[in-house]
């Protein structure tokens, strides 16, 4: 007994592909955005929490650029990982919508 495997194509019509990958390139787009918009919003936010919380730690035991140094670049780097958690998990929906076939805008 021997099994054949028989190789079908279902390629989609191209109408459709380019319909998907504009549906995928807009998710994307959209993603971007959110991402952006996210680190924007918390980077100003992330430094006035880093100079507060160090400046409770470390008041009166350091100057107060080091405090606002230390505290701008811990600002930054906290607005960028939550910045991209947040933007990513505002459009997650988006990116699900196109990968079923269903996209929302």
């Amino acid at each position: 007994m021997s099994s054949e495997v028989v190789a079908t194509t279902t390629a989609a019509p191209p109408a459709s592909f380019e319909a998907a990958l504009t549906a995928e390139r807009a998710a994307e787009q959209t993603l971007m955005r959110s991402i952006t918009k996210s680190i924007v919003i918390g980077v100003p936010i992330g430094i006035a929490f880093f100079i507060v919380l160090l400046t409770i730690a470390l008041a009166g035991q350091t100057q107060w650029y080091v405090i606002v140094g230390v505290g701008a670049i811990m600002g930054v780097l906290g607005a960028v990982l939550f910045g991209m958690l947040g933007g990513v998990t505002l459009v997650a929906h988006e990116l699900e919508d196109v990968d079923r076939g269903t996209p929302t805008h």
